[in-house]
């Protein structure tokens, strides 16, 4: 947005607007004076918004002064914001919001380690900022696997910002990785009588989900039913899931395809249809689905199993060993001693289909490559070696 295109004031809105669209028109002209390099006026409006309690939606998009769906924003443009906002970062009235401003800058560039460094900043302000340390948490989680560090954000983002209810939804997560079951489904069914009526979508896909990865596939379909019926982007590509893992394959390509019409770029979809095609012996149309996931490069696991399972019904030996190579291995080395059979140059295809088998048959209804949700399916060997039989 052009800043030099604003109104002659940040409250002087379209008539008719709604609270909501009002508040999201605030939003892009702070990420517009952001954007200019204006700072101050943008963290003033910023601080003008947070004070009228906005919705979650509101502020989950002020947490990132910098839009992130800018794809087209060169890296220099953000070089530029990033040295000036260090430059004019100090101990006045805005320091938080140069602070979150450049620990957001630093993750979009790619500078994971600084961004966390200065992320701990946040730490230190007054209660009422806690909102702002929403990167923080996702960073810890994603990047470093920190599920106790990043839970502690969550709950700061909460004590600041109660309405921002995806914090109880990833705590809800964090609590289902420690084995807590219960109490992660009665988070979610809280937050379902208590989320504003356009949320209840989400919420119920979310919970749909995490039935979905602990294997709770029947009792999973009647959320996320409900979810698709209320158009969810997500719920389709879980119910096909749910039925794949129920064996009812036709019902979950009618959602898969559809999932990919609408969204051809959705990698879990994908992976989920490969798999689906590979137990329905559908070898050809597997690959090309499995193909598609891998080309993300983003270490898809779940694409590689199934493509080298895939690569071994089409008697593709070397492709069955490139691809099984590509799985951690950490991951391969925990199976191989779990199944008593290590994995040797010259070890059989068929012992090695029996691992990314039984890999694929403990992650249950998980294909999403996030790595903090390895606890839900990979057992600590301390763990493991009190069940194991000798």
């Amino acid at each position: 947005m052009n800043a030099t295109v604003l109104r002659r004031t940040p409250w002087d809105l379209p008539p008719g607007s709604t609270r909501l669209e009002a508040l999201k028109l605030l939003v892009q002209r702070m990420r517009g004076l952001v954007a200019a390099g204006k700072f101050e006026p943008a963290f003033a409006l910023g601080d003008r918004i947070m004070a009228t309690r906005p919705p979650a939606e509101v502020v989950e998009a002020i947490m990132y002064p910098v839009d992130r769906g800018l794809a087209t924003f060169p890296d220099s443009g953000l070089y530029d914001l990033l040295q000036a906002a260090l430059r004019r970062s100090g101990r006045g009235r805005f320091r938080p919001w140069f602070i979150l401003l450049t620990t957001v800058l630093l993750d979009r560039l790619r500078w994971s380690s600084e961004a966390l460094r200065e992320s701990e900043k946040l730490m230190s302000l007054p209660r009422r900022y806690g909102w702002m340390r929403w990167h923080r948490g996702l960073m810890l989680l994603n990047n470093h696997w920190d599920k106790a560090a990043a839970a502690a954000e969550f709950q700061a983002v909460l004590e600041s910002a109660p309405q921002v209810w995806k914090a109880h939804a990833l705590l809800a997560e964090l609590a289902l990785a420690r084995g807590e079951r219960r109490r992660a489904l009665r988070t979610m069914d809280e937050l379902l009588l208590t989320v504003p009526e356009s949320d209840r979508t989400s919420v119920l896909g979310w919970r749909g989900e995490m039935r979905l990865w602990i294997g709770e596939y029947r009792e999973a379909l009647p959320d996320l039913d409900l979810a698709v019926a209320r158009q969810s982007p997500l719920a389709q590509c879980w119910r096909g899931a749910a039925n794949v893992k129920l064996g009812n394959f036709p019902e979950a390509l009618r959602d898969l395809d559809s999932q990919l019409r609408s969204h051809p770029e959705d990698q879990e979809a994908l992976v989920w249809r490969g798999e689906a095609r590979r137990l329905m012996g559908q070898w050809r149309e597997a690959l090309t689905d499995l193909d598609a996931a891998c080309r993300f490069g983003n270490s898809p696991l779940w694409a590689y199993i199934n493509r080298a399972l895939t690569r071994a019904r089409l008697r593709d030996v070397a492709g069955l060993w490139s691809d099984y190579l590509l799985v951690p291995e950490w991951v391969r080395s925990y199976f191989s001693w779990k199944l008593g059979a290590d994995v040797k140059p010259d070890t059989p295809p068929r012992i090695i289909t029996i691992q990314l088998e039984a890999i694929l048959e403990a992650a249950r209804g998980i294909r999403r490559n996030d790595q903090y949700l390895y606890s839900l399916w990979l057992k600590p060997l301390i763990t493991a070696n009190k069940t194991r039989r000798p």
